[in-house]
């Protein structure tokens, strides 16, 4: 699936010259307000085709390939951090009907394309992890399930109208098994409570699910019963590649705003970009956007050839991403000097804004932990071709003696 690349690049300038001309403009606003107008930008951006990107055309949908659609990703973390949370999770939101049923992708997939409705994701909770750890229950009664539990941290909790829930179910042996339920916002027993705002990405929300003896149909099941766990680490790892694009669209900026000051700005008779301190400030945010690209292209090519596991590949993005990130922000900051950590330049609200990726699908731990375990378990990102045995200390020992 891939739009043609005469459409996708015509497409591409109409939307981001969009995002340019009349959303970037409303930055200083929205940082003042802490309110993103998502009422009068939406029905644009649904116009435009910005909420159905990946969902197929025969959907209605734009029906980009992944390669495609992180352009879009990357963009938007440029333009405003905010608006860049709330279209990265409602088309991450699309993702969850992709193994649904026929009947669910023709009632949800037009309407989420639309605008008309969008899909939240409720895996995180208070008290317990994104994993098996998770306590949300949804117990058998009939055609229904009674769920109980609790997440936080939704994003789009503010407007979302349907939520994938991530919870234990109990099958029909009695046992339980983490599935998928798509919840609709006000139905009895489901309440939605707000958090306080985040330190970046003004303008997006997080909330609080709370379910008390919510009765869900069984027919509510996002694709087979049981399976939930794979589809959403599935879903997450697609996301971590999105996450490192984000990053690499806030890196890209960071460096086109730091050459042209660094130019100006002049200190003891001459420009600053003159130093080679500055000079190596620059050298490196280059080296950190260039390695990250390289690493998104490959990647990205990978899920457009169908490749399930990419679990290795997923976090190492992401572990790449959020370390430079790190490193070219940082330095970003040091052009500026003391200027830059004042509101007068965007590379401020950039900086802010970018620690989020560190958090987003998970911590830096994580993604540590999931690599290390796939390499363990001998899986590369390249083919070796000599296989070489290596001797245990003790084993050497003995031999010579």
């Amino acid at each position: 699936m891939a739009m043609p690349e005469n459409k996708f690049t015509e497409f591409k300038e109409k939307a981001f010259k969009f995002l340019w001309d009349e959303v970037a403009p409303l930055g200083d606003e929205i940082e003042k307000t802490g309110q993103f107008p998502r009422e009068k930008l939406w029905p644009k951006f649904a116009e435009i085709g910005m909420l159905g990107l990946q969902i197929p055309k025969e959907y209605g949908g734009a029906g980009l390939s992944e390669v495609q659609y992180l352009e879009f990703e990357k963009e938007w973390s440029k333009v405003h951090g905010g608006m860049r949370v709330i279209l990265h999770v409602h088309n991450g939101g699309n993702d969850a009907f992709v193994y649904a049923s026929e009947e669910r992708k023709k009632q949800y997939w037009p309407k989420l394309a639309r605008g008309e409705m969008s899909c939240g994701f409720g895996l995180t909770e208070p008290d317990g992890g994104t994993g098996r750890d998770i306590h949300s229950r949804a117990r058998r009664d009939g055609s229904n399930f009674i769920l109980n539990g609790r997440k936080h941290l939704i994003t789009n909790a503010d407007f979302a109208d349907i939520f994938q829930v991530v919870c234990w179910t109990e099958m029909q042996s009695g046992e339980y098994e983490i599935s998928s339920l798509l919840v609709e916002r006000g139905r009895p027993g489901f309440t939605i409570t707000d958090m306080k705002p985040c330190m970046g990405c003004t303008g997006s929300h997080h909330g609080r699910l709370n379910f008390k003896d919510c009765v869900v149909p069984v027919t509510n099941l996002i694709s087979m019963e049981g399976k939930g766990l794979e589809v959403a680490l599935h879903g997450l790892n697609i996301s971590r590649v999105r996450i490192a694009a984000n990053a690499l669209g806030t890196m890209e900026r960071c460096l086109d705003l730091s050459i042209p000051f660094a130019k100006q700005r002049v200190t003891f008779s001459k420009p600053i970009a003159e130093r080679q301190a500055v000079q190596r400030y620059l050298a490196e945010m280059a080296m950190d956007i260039y390695a990250l690209q390289c690493v998104l292209e490959d990647t990205a090519r990978k899920i457009d050839e169908g490749k399930k596991d990419i679990f290795l590949e997923a976090n190492l993005c992401k572990m790449l991403a959020i370390e430079g990130l790190r490193r070219v922000t940082d330095n970003a900051l040091l052009v500026y000097g003391g200027v830059g950590y004042t509101r007068e330049y965007p590379i401020e609200r950039l900086y802010r804004e970018g620690r989020l990726n560190w958090l987003e699908e998970g911590t830096p731990t994580i993604h540590y932990l999931v690599a290390a375990r796939r390499l363990l378990d001998g899986e590369r990102t390249y083919k070796a071709f000599h296989e070489e045995t290596v001797e245990s200390p003790l084993a050497r020992q003995i031999r010579l003696g």
